[in-house]
């Protein structure tokens, strides 16, 4: 017997080889294809712009119905979210003395759905929501915010929250004059 030592025959010692080759691959597709599916985390809802954001106000005219310095969400709303909690989404000013009006495209001609409201409830349906997370306000829907009374200040800070089931988020904006505007 000698000095108590072992070997491993060449067979053996290759098994063992194919083995952890065949278990270190089988992690990796493990780790590659299942782990995700098994960790799936949904994406939260929340505000995604503005967030602070500096928008433009300009002078608005939809068939015939006017704003002066006011701020057109559409392009700007952006929401975040895989998780579905109902058919309606809130929108709220919080800033005072600012409002909105929701203006829809119903095909023919522009309609006003609210006028100087301070919150809204619109249907999650008015977002388009392509592939991924993301939500944009379609393009036949306006929600445009402004003073009602006096102008605005330049850079003036705007606040707003969005509810979405039991889930609700803040939103902010500056509103600024164009640079000719102000040059006058």
């Amino acid at each position: 017997m000698g000095k108590g030592r072992w070997s491993l025959s060449y067979e053996a010692s290759f098994r063992i080889k194919v083995v952890l080759l065949a278990a270190i691959f089988g992690l990796a597709i493990f780790m590659i294809v299942y782990y995700p599916i098994i960790s799936y985390n949904p994406v939260p809802y929340g505000v995604a712009s503005p967030k602070g954001q500096i928008l433009l106000m300009a002078n608005l005219t939809f068939d015939g119905m006017k704003w002066e310095n006011a701020v057109d969400l559409y392009n700007n709303l952006v929401l975040k979210g895989d998780e579905d909690y109902g058919d309606y989404v809130v929108l709220e000013l919080k800033t005072p003395g600012w409002c909105m009006d929701a203006v829809v495209w119903d095909g023919t001609r522009y309609t006003r759905r609210a006028t100087c409201v301070r919150k809204v409830t619109i249907s999650k349906y008015t977002f388009r929501i392509p592939p991924g997370s993301y939500w944009y306000l379609d393009g036949s829907y306006h929600l445009i915010l402004y003073k009602p009374e006096g102008a605005p200040k330049n850079y003036e800070v705007v606040n707003f929250t969005v509810t979405y089931g039991p889930k609700s988020d803040w939103g902010a904006f500056k509103a600024a004059y164009p640079e000719v505007e102000r040059e006058k």
